[in-house]
């Protein structure tokens, strides 16, 4: 049933937060009705606005807080409460933990109907600030026309606060935020036309900065609407100049929403980053997939080790696999790895890393469901997938069932769409033996999981569906 917008004025309504959902809103009840409250901590009486009433659910924000949380801390970034962007940032690391492990229990019992799967406590990050290898701004406009360079706003994805720089991100990268501001808002770049203007209904221009621990180099990468960029070779001399970490500036051209097939431009430099990830060395493309927590995404890696546990002899298929961290670790471990991935560029560097390493590891490229027809005529003894946010592809499951492997390893971002591919793969035969979160977004409601599942004792192995079979290569 759909929403609609509030029939008489709203003067506010006294709730007490009992607990926190998933993206990050505050929970509570009032006249039977759940509400869920942007800004609301667990433990805090506030005043909250109503923005859009549901059939079962009342959508609101907070407006006053009346008594606060006896575990609430003042917020340590200056800009916490105009971006929105570090939700929980006024819970210390611990208590986010606890209700990050907490969000993933609640989505297993309400999306999977699994209530008795055991949970581990919230592997922690190495660090609960300045971690971010990646940040991504947009330009926007202000009210009154002058250009900005910032994040988006709570709930307003075309929105822009204009932000100087960001507490989670690496601190070098706020240098090359600092010189793009100074070149596009004040300086040569304001009036280059790529820029957004007042009604412009176009992609906004986004600058993403990355940077590489290990060798300490950064991109700056613009995404954006085709059309000219007068400024765009300009500035990436004088940021080259200026910061000599910077080891190239790219502008990335592709269909919004489009996975793989993005057309890089070096404006200056080169187009990719160095990196060491599980003790392999990769070229990481400029617009190829890398965890933004460094030092969180080598414990992830330990973690998914541990749930495939001893893989030497073993058939390993890798679904969703970037650049194949995970399975070029496995390799290394003496699993027989073919990786599955539909970016080309992501391809490129693990095949480069793997020859590098001296692995042996297949990598397909392509959609899942293609590849899964590929390969579908192999037996495989594990598969380890890592979808984006919205989980599997339509079908994915029931392929897996297909394929009947002994052991599936799902790595996965947002508890509601894990739950709803676990569900899915429990109907295909699959038990759930555990579960592990992994803290890889302090401050942030977002919270990446480790799941093991074992093909249960009684499941009985399905007719091969040949249109998995075939296929080339």
């Amino acid at each position: 049933m759909g929403s609609k917008e509030p029939e008489t004025q709203d003067l506010g309504v006294e709730l007490e937060i009992q607990g926190l959902a998933t993206g990050g809103r505050g929970v509570a009840r009032h006249q039977g009705r759940v509400w869920l409250v942007a800004g609301g901590l667990p433990g805090q009486r506030v005043l909250a606005r109503t923005r859009r009433t549901h059939a079962r659910w009342i959508d609101a924000e907070v407006e006053r807080v009346l008594t606060p949380s006896p575990t609430e801390r003042a917020a340590p970034c200056p800009f916490h409460a105009a971006c929105g962007g570090c939700a929980w940032m006024r819970l210390p690391e611990e208590a986010q933990r606890l209700w990050k492990r907490q969000l993933v229990r609640d989505a297993l019992a309400r999306v999977a109907h699994l209530p008795d799967v055991p949970v581990e406590e919230a592997v922690p990050s190495p660090l609960p600030l300045g971690y971010r290898n990646k940040v991504e701004l947009t330009f926007g406009r202000s009210p009154d026309g002058a250009p900005m360079l910032g994040y988006h706003p709570p709930g307003d994805a075309r929105g822009v606060v204009d932000i100087p720089a960001c507490l989670l991100a690496d601190p070098a990268m706020n240098q090359v935020v600092a010189a793009a501001r100074a070149f596009f808002l004040e300086g040569p770049g304001a009036g280059d036309p790529v820029l957004p203007v007042a009604g412009d209904r176009r992609e906004p221009l986004r600058l993403v900065v990355r940077r590489a621990r290990a060798e300490g180099a950064m991109l700056a990468v613009f995404r954006g609407p085709e059309g000219p960029f007068p400024s765009g070779r300009t500035f990436a001399e004088s940021l080259m100049r200026a910061v000599p970490e910077v080891a190239g500036v790219v502008r990335l051209l592709a269909q919004p929403g489009r996975r793989g097939g993005t057309r890089a431009e070096v404006l200056a430099g080169r187009s990719f980053l160095r990196e060491t990830l599980g003790g392999l060395a990769f070229e990481v493309p400029a617009g190829s997939f890398v965890q933004v927590n460094p030092g969180a995404a080598e414990v992830l890696l330990d973690q998914v080790r541990a749930a495939c546990g001893p893989v030497a002899g073993r058939r390993v298929l890798e679904l969703y696999g970037g650049m194949g961290v995970f399975g070029l670790a496995l390799a290394r471990d003496g699993g027989k790895v073919t990786v599955c991935e539909a970016d080309p560029e992501a391809v490129g560097a693990g095949r480069r890393a793997a020859a590098v390493a001296g692995l042996r590891v297949s990598f397909v490229q392509g959609d899942v469901m293609g590849s899964l027809k590929s390969v579908g005529d192999r037996p495989w003894d594990l598969v380890l997938a890592d979808p984006p946010r919205t989980g599997f592809a339509p079908g994915v499951a029931a392929a897996l069932g297909a394929l009947a492997p002994s052991q599936v390893v799902l790595v996965s971002c947002d508890p509601p769409t894990l739950a709803r591919d676990l569900a899915a793969l429990h109907g295909n035969g699959y038990a759930v033996e555990r579960v592990v979160p992994v803290d890889l977004f302090p401050q942030t409601p977002h919270v990446e999981t480790v799941t093991t599942l074992r093909r249960s004792s009684d499941a009985t192995d399905p007719p091969r569906d040949r249109s998995l079979e075939g296929g080339a290569r």
